[in-house]
Parts: C-alpha cells; sequence; structure tokens
C-alpha cells in the first residue's frame, strides 16, 4: 500500500516511535529526536517514507536513536549532497554502518534507479558497510562494505529492508534465561540479595531526585509487573522475555519491555489504566532488567519477599514519602494485637503503600498454617485467604496502584483494592465493597489520616456521600478526617469485630467540643468496647517528618446483646434525669467491661527510622516476625488482659495498667483515655517518702492575673520573659520575629494581647510547651516583667515551701512526667489546662532546712554552669581579640531555642 500520512502514523513501529517521543508530529512538522533534533516539513510525501524508515530501525531493528542522523552531509559528492539516514556504529558518530535513501511512494523506475545510486554512492563515500533504498513500496539492501565493486549492483543485494541484520548482527541474539531450563533459568532470590536488588533498581530510577520518590516508584513497579508477568506466560523451552540478550542495545530491550508490560496490563487490566506506559529512558529499562533478570520473583516466598520490601520501605523509600506509610514494628503490633483467622474478612480503608495488607496477609497466612498444618491443599487455603479476604481502598491513584503491585509481588490480593476512592464514599466498584461495606468486615486496620477536614458538598472525599449522614457531624459542616475515617471503620466492622488504627492523642485527650473529639470518645463507648489503648513515643512518625504524638485504639464493635444492655441501663438514667455524660457512665457499669492502657518506651525502631532491638510492643523472632511467646511486651500483657481482664494486674517497663472502662469515662471531666494520663495517675498516688506531705497545686499557690498597662507609659522601658526547655527564664529579644523594635510602653497599644506582671518567686509556665519544660520560678532581675495569658502566673501562697525548692521539684523528673500527662493535643506545640495544672498533686517535706538541704545541689551545680559560660563566653572573645582587636564585639549567631 502505498505510504500516506495516514497510513504511516497507523504503523505499529510508527505508533511506538511516537509514543516513546523519537518521532513527534506538531501541524505540519515532522521532529526526530535522535542524535540530534530536526524538523521537517509533514507535507512532503518524501517525509511520510523516511518517517515510516525511522521507526523501522528505532522499533524494529533496534538501532539506538543516539546512533541514528537525518540529512548528513556526503563529502566527496555533488557540494550540499546529503545521506537522508545514516545509522552509526558509535556513539560518538563517527563510523557509519548504514546509509539509507528515501523516495516519495509512486517513484517512476528510472526516479527508483537513481534513488538506488544515490543510496550506494553515499554509502561508498562514508564508507558505511550497507545502504538501504527504501521508497514504501520497494526497499533493497545491498552490501558496500568493499567486498565487491563500485559498481557491482546485483550480487552485493541482500533482500529488502526486512533482512537488515537487528542491532548490527545477523548472528542472531544470544540469550541466557530459558524457561524451564533446569541449568539456565531464573531462581528464587534469598532475602539480602533481593533487598539488594530492590534498592538498586529504584535508585535507578529515582536518579539521585531527579524523579520525586511516587512517580519513581510507580515506574518501578511497572517493570516489576511486566517481571512477574513474563515469569507466569513464558512457556518452557522459550527465551525469558525479562532479560538482556548478549549485545543486545537499550532500544532492543525497551522495546520488548514496553510490550511486555503492554501485554500484562491487558491480561490484568485491574492495577495500571489502558494506554498507561513505562516513562523511563531506554538506558534505564536496560539496566534495570540486567539487573533484575535473574531472579524469580513468582518463585520467591512471601516471607523473604516481605523482609525484603519490609526494609527497602523503611529506609528507601519512606524518607522521602513519609506522609503514605506506617512503620512495619506498628503495623504489626496492630494487626497481632486484633487476631487474623483464616475465615476473617479483613479492610484497610486507608491503605496507602499496603503495610496493614501485607501484615494482614503474613499473620493471616501464619494462622492457616499453624491451624491447618498436615492437611491438604494448603496452598489452597492461603490462596484463598488473600484474593478473597483482604481489601483496601486507597484514593490516591498512583498510590494505589503501587499498593496493588505491593500485594501482587507477596503473591497476590490486590485485585481487591478500590483505588482512586475515598473510604467515605458509598458507591464501590468492588462487589463486596458495593454490596455490603457496611457491617462486612470482622477486622478493620489503618493509619486514618489526620489533620484533614472533610468539608459538606467535598466529592473528592464523600463522593456520592453526603456529610450529614455522619454521626460525629451532626450540626457541623466540616468534620475532622480522622473523625470521619474512624466512623466509617466502626460502620464496616460486623457486630463483636475489631478494629486496630493509630490515631493522633487529641482524639484521646483534648477537651473543648469544637474539636469535637469529647463527642468522638462518646460515640466510641456507646458502640463498642475500647479494648486498648497503647500510648507510642514522640519519635514514632519522626522519620517521616512528623512530630504528631499518637496511640493505637484496639476496639471491639458490641454484640447484639451488649447492644441492648447499654441502651437499656442508658436510656433509664436519661428517664431519671441524668445528662448524656453520665448515663454513659450508667451504661458502662452495666456492661462491666476493662480497658487495658500502656506507654512503650521502644518501639523497634530510633527516631532516624534506624531498626534496634528494643522493642517493647513485641517480641519478634529470628527474622523479625512476631514471636510465639510474648511475656513482658506490650503485646503478651494484651494478651494476658484479655484471658481475665477482672484479674489482670499491672506492669512497669512496660508500662500497663487496666481500669473498668466506666471509671475510666469518669475520671476526668473531659472523659479522656490517654494512656499517660492514666498511668502517671497510677503512678501519682504512689507511697510518699517519710516525713513528706502531699497537696494539689492549687492548695498551695494562687493564680495571679495581674493586668498590666505598659501603653499608659508610652516610653517606659520593660521587660518581657520568656521561658526556655532548660527552665531558664530571659528576657524576651525585641526586635526579633513579631516582637517590636524596642520593649516600650507605646508598642503595646495595639497588641491583640492581654499582658500581666510577674512577680519574683512567682511560679510561671507556657500552656503550650510545659510538656517540654518550660516552667520556672522568677528570678531575681525579672521583677514586675510581662508575660500574654499564654503564660499563667502564680503566687505561692503555703508557708511551708521555700520557693528554691519549687523551682527544683518542678524540674525533676517525676513532674516532667506529670505535665507530659497532662497535656492535650498531639503537635508539636500541646496545651496544658490550667484546671489540671492546679489539680496536680505535689509532695514536700514540712521542714524548709530539709527543703533546703536537698535542693542547695541542684542550684549550686546550676550556677556552676552560668558561670562557666560567662566564662567560657569571655576566654573566647580575649582570644579573637588576639586575632582581630575588635574589643568585645560579638558575632551573631543562631539563638537557642525559646518559646514564643
Amino acid at each position: 500500500m502505498p505510504h500516506t500520512q495516514q497510513t504511516v502514523l497507523g504503523e505499529p513501529a510508527v505508533i511506538e516511535a511516537i509514543a516513546r517521543k523519537f518521532i513527534a508530529i506538531e501541524g505540519d512538522r515532522v521532529l526526530y529526536n535522535l542524535r540530534s533534533s530536526s524538523s521537517y516539513s509533514w507535507r512532503d510525501p518524501e517525509e511520510w517514507v523516511r518517517c515510516s524508515t525511522i521507526a523501522f530501525l528505532l522499533i524494529t531493528k533496534g538501532y539506538p536513536a543516539n546512533r541514528l542522523e537525518t540529512e548528513v552531509l556526503v563529502p566527496r559528492r555533488v557540494p550540499g549532497d546529503f545521506a537522508d539516514i545514516v545509522v552509526f556504529r558509535d556513539d560518538r558518530g563517527k563510523q557509519p554502518y548504514l546509509v539509507v535513501e528515501n523516495k516519495a511512494a509512486r517513484v517512476t523506475d528510472a526516479q527508483r534507479a537513481q534513488g538506488i545510486e544515490q543510496a550506494i554512492g553515499n554509502a561508498n563515500s562514508l564508507r558505511s558497510d550497507l545502504a538501504l533504498y527504501d521508497d514504501g513500496t520497494v526497499s533493497v539492501l545491498f552490501d558496500t562494505s568493499g567486498a565487491y565493486g563500485a559498481r557491482e549492483r546485483e550480487e552485493n543485494q541482500r533482500g529488502n529492508r526486512e533482512r537488515l541484520p537487528e542491532q548490527y548482527t545477523s548472528d542472531g541474539l544470544r540469550w541466557r534465561f530459558i524457561a524451564g531450563d533446569l541449568e539456565n533459568d531464573i531462581r528464587p532470590a534469598p532475602p539480602g540479595k533481593l533487598e539488594a536488588k530492590v534498592k538498586r533498581t529504584h535508585s535507578l530510577i529515582w536518579a539521585g531526585g531527579k524523579r520525586d520518590p511516587l512517580n519513581a516508584f510507580d515506574e518501578w513497579s511497572k517493570l516489576l509487573f511486566a517481571k512477574v508477568h513474563d515469569e507466569r506466560t513464558t512457556s518452557n523451552g522459550e527465551n525469558r522475555r525479562f532479560q538482556v540478550a548478549s549485545g543486545e542495545t537499550a532500544i532492543s530491550v525497551a522495546s520488548r519491555i514496553h510490550m511486555l508490560f503492554r501485554d500484562a496490563s491487558e491480561t490484568d487490566p485491574s492495577i495500571f489504566p489502558e494506554g498507561l506506559r513505562v516513562n523511563l529512558p531506554d538506558t534505564k529499562i536496560r539496566d534495570i532488567v540486567q539487573i533484575l533478570q535473574d531472579i524469580s520473583i513468582v518463585d520467591t516466598d512471601s516471607d523473604t519477599i516481605g523482609q525484603a520490601f519490609e526494609r527497602f520501605f523503611g529506609s528507601v523509600f519512606r524518607g522521602e514519602l513519609g506522609q503514605y506509610f506506617t512503620m512495619r514494628q506498628l503495623a504489626r503490633f496492630s494487626v497481632a494485637a486484633i487476631g487474623i483467622e483464616h475465615d476473617h474478612y479483613v479492610i484497610d480503608p486507608t491503605a496507602g503503600s499496603g503495610g496493614f495488607l501485607l501484615e494482614t496477609l503474613l499473620q493471616g497466612w501464619h494462622s492457616i498454617d499453624h491451624n491447618f498444618a498436615g492437611q491438604s491443599e494448603m496452598a489452597r487455603k492461603r490462596y484463598d485467604f488473600a484474593a478473597h479476604h483482604v481489601y483496601g481502598i486507597e484514593i490516591h491513584e498512583i498510590l494505589a496502584r503501587i499498593l496493588k503491585i505491593n500485594l501482587l509481588l507477596h503473591h497476590d490480593g490486590h485485585t481487591n483494592i478500590e483505588a482512586d476512592r475515598s473510604a467515605l464514599d458509598v458507591d464501590f466498584q468492588n462487589i463486596r465493597l458495593r454490596n455490603g461495606w457496611r457491617g462486612g468486615f470482622h477486622r478493620v486496620v489503618g493509619n486514618p489520616p489526620f489533620g484533614d477536614v472533610v468539608k459538606s458538598g467535598d466529592r473528592d472525599l464523600l463522593g456520592s456521600n453526603e456529610l450529614e449522614v455522619f454521626t460525629l457531624a451532626d450540626g457541623r459542616s466540616a468534620l475532622a478526617s480522622e473523625q470521619a475515617i474512624l466512623e466509617r471503620g466502626v460502620d464496616m466492622l460486623k457486630d463483636e469485630g475489631k478494629l486496630a488504627f493509630v490515631l493522633p492523642d487529641g482524639l484521646f485527650n483534648n477537651q473543648g467540643d469544637q474539636s469535637n473529639c469529647p463527642q468522638t470518645r462518646r460515640y466510641l463507648v456507646m458502640n463498642g468496647h475500647i479494648e486498648a489503648v497503647i500510648s507510642l513515643p514522640d519519635h514514632a512518625f519522626r522519620k517521616s517528618g512528623a512530630q504528631n504524638k499518637t496511640s493505637i485504639l484496639i476496639y471491639r464493635k458490641y454484640s447484639p446483646q451488649e447492644r441492648i444492655r447499654f441502651a437499656g441501663a442508658f436510656d433509664a438514667a436519661i428517664a431519671a434525669g441524668s445528662d448524656t455524660d453520665e448515663a454513659v457512665g450508667v451504661g458502662l457499669d452495666e456492661l462491666g467491661h476493662s480497658t487495658f492502657m500502656a506507654e512503650p518506651m521502644h518501639i523497634g525502631y530510633t527516631s532516624t527510622g534506624a531498626a534496634t532491638p528494643q522493642n517493647e510492643l513485641y517480641r519478634p523472632d529470628s527474622d523479625g516476625f512476631i514471636a510465639e511467646e510474648q511475656e513482658g511486651s506490650v503485646l503478651g500483657e494484651f494478651r494476658s488482659f484479655l484471658a481475665a481482664p477482672r484479674t489482670y494486674s499491672s506492669r512497669r517497663q512496660p508500662d500497663t495498667l487496666s481500669i473498668p472502662t466506666a471509671d475510666a469515662w469518669r475520671a476526668h471531666s473531659s472523659h479522656r483515655l490517654d494512656p499517660k494520663y492514666f498511668l502517671f495517675k497510677k503512678e501519682e498516688r504512689s507511697a510518699l517518702p517519710n516525713g513528706w506531705v502531699r497537696s494539689q497545686l492549687r492548695d498551695v499557690m494562687t493564680r495571679r492575673e495581674e493586668l498590666a498597662q505598659p501603653e499608659l507609659k508610652p516610653n517606659d522601658r520593660v521587660t518581657v520573659l520568656t521561658i526556655s526547655q532548660t527552665g531558664d527564664i530571659r528576657a524576651r529579644e525585641a526586635g526579633k520575629g513579631k516582637n517590636p523594635p524596642e520593649w516600650l510602653g507605646m508598642y503595646f497599644e495595639d497588641s491583640p494581647s492581654k499582658w500581666y506582671a510577674a512577680n519574683v518567686g512567682d511560679v510561671v509556665f507556657s500552656r503550650i510547651d510545659l510538656w517540654k519544660g518550660c516552667i520556672a520560678v522568677v528570678p531575681e532581675g525579672f521583677d514586675r516583667s510581662l508575660v500574654t495569658g499564654e503564660f499563667p502566673i502564680y503566687a505561692l501562697s503555703d508557708e511551708r515551701i521555700d520557693p528554691r525548692f519549687l523551682s527544683v521539684l518542678l524540674r525533676s523528673r517525676y513532674y516532667r512526667r506529670a505535665f507530659r500527662a497532662i497535656t492535650t493535643g498531639h503537635s508539636n506545640r500541646r496545651r496544658t489546662q490550667t484546671d489540671d495544672f492546679e489539680a496536680l498533686e505535689i509532695a514536700f517535706p514540712q521542714d524548709i532546712e530539709e527543703q533546703l538541704r536537698l535542693v542547695t545541689p541542684v542550684l549550686q551545680a546550676r550556677a556552676a554552669v552560668g558561670a562557666s559560660s560567662e566564662l567560657l563566653r569571655r576566654a573566647t572573645l580575649d582570644f579573637s581579640d588576639v586575632i582581630d582587636q575588635r574589643g568585645d564585639e560579638v558575632v551573631e549567631e543562631d539563638e537557642p531555642f525559646e518559646e514564643e
């Protein structure tokens, strides 16, 4: 068929060349991105033929684009004569291999003969091995290597263009890996080797930051998908397609991998949408194939894949996209705490990269191996669990694809992922979700995103759902994302089903109704049993760049009988005149449940994400999975609690306790449920040292709110104090940040804050940063200094206490724990309520002399530190003066941290 614009653009090789951006059609111009970029008229019929030939050379014959050039000047020919296409042997373009002469279709015999002469003449002049004449209808290949005379036109013919050798050789490619060949096929990989290959291939794609980590991993996933398809579909005796043949060019490898990925996507369209391509340079594809070609993903056991990918996510990927990932130790503990059986249906409504679902697979398989040992069809039971019992929802399109690949590499479960859709929607594609998401799952797990807000009418997050249907959204036009997803998770549970979520601490202890956290806690206890709350260290998500304090909620939905009993007691209390919260307590009394709380200090990794053997959450076996014996771990203690909740006793290291749920509900006016608060309250009632007495802070000091009005004396200087994390009081620096250039009364005239005066001996703390240690007794030199209302001031009213003793006491380890325990919120700036501060108890000896005896060494050491700092400063200035004779001039340095 004669070449036209339409026929050329319909050729598979041209389609592929355009898709890979070797060729581009822009209006009436065609662009070639070869050794150099060039542009020609797309109206020229001869150009249509050249376009077809270039695509043939690139895609069909595998010649590298960087070795093809158009319009190459031919020496010793008619001045200005140019070869249409030249293929070089080398990257520098110094050794011509093939010269091509193109003519438009439908040329006359005379024009064709002239074109052949032109092709051979140009080839001889450039000293190339081969010459090709191609007019789209007729093509002739000639040997011009010198074996024949320059005028020979018959014997040196090698047929049409199909006879052109692939990639410079007519001997054929030599393949190393042959399917089913015991000596020459791919093999399963041990964990260390697999992990090294995974990291190496991802680093090649990431390219030192050239591609963002999410897209880099998406491209990596495409190649893994193609490899798995090759392993599953290549027949015995055939060459593996996911390999690099000896001497094969990058473009040839890439062309085969592109085709392999396309075939894989057509065979299993559940992961990558139609038309999606691998978007990597040919050389990258070849290099990655070369690294992965000798291992079998399909034949490598799941545990080995799990170990390799756990460390991969933990070190390579999470550092760049921490917001999407939960450290494996947390997922492993959470899944183990709720228990997975072979017949459970499990869902993660915000699945991310799949950490919780992978743990579900591994622990579900372990349960099958344990409960059905020795029975037939064990492999079928494991497959059925993965294929039919594990579900996930992920709104981020690329992350959902990564999740599916992750599950696919772990031997499946990927077909049950609802992608590009929020868990808050009600219109799902998956049959099980569409027909029974409400009450359809035995287990719900995950780490819901928090800090976002779901607003009424938000179609991205709600889909076809409405915010008004959520109980927690009653009377609201917006709802915190973690609250909405938590309610959805509870809705997804079957009766007596269990949920394990990582949640921000504010949900467990924030007090204001505006936060909706007290309402969320009420919703939880009215619909199910809070079996456990596990407080995580501050560093749990620091590797991800987050400063949030979090806890793990273990929750069981009520059975129908429990729901009836609770409702009966609740309704009776309401009828008797109780308010809602009082009635909730009565309902909890009726059920008589207890709640387990724990606060591990060590969770298997450091603040940098580095693995450590110290793990109080669970005891790992030699491979890092959950060991059979869990005595002394939080998991072991929780299991002991579940076995006998009424008789369980508390433990130290790790800190654990059991408390009747009704007692926990009534312990604080806000019904807070955070473990650090209750564990401290348990410690607060511990034995006193001999001769000491105990009093609440509100009984030994009085809140002072002496309003200052510095604006009334506009020219007077004032001192504004600030408190460091070390408990030191310093003058706040003028001109820094939002501070005025000078602390003069005139600058307070339009201040939005109220200002209060502190006296020497007053206790001052920061509401926001008390938990960091920002509390102090006002020293000499700061009398009448000013603070805002964010720094409550207290005057010591009990003459039995010396202020110096109090200043050291409130900095002790016990009170640092106390202040952390009463703090609410989960961000880096957590808040302390004055009522909670005043309710703290302090213990002290009644003898003032004894108080001073105890704290004098601390006071002396503190003074010595100050003197040493001044001595160091002075010595450094004296030395500097020897160098530059500039006196006491100080170089501006970064200021130490100060509380605002």
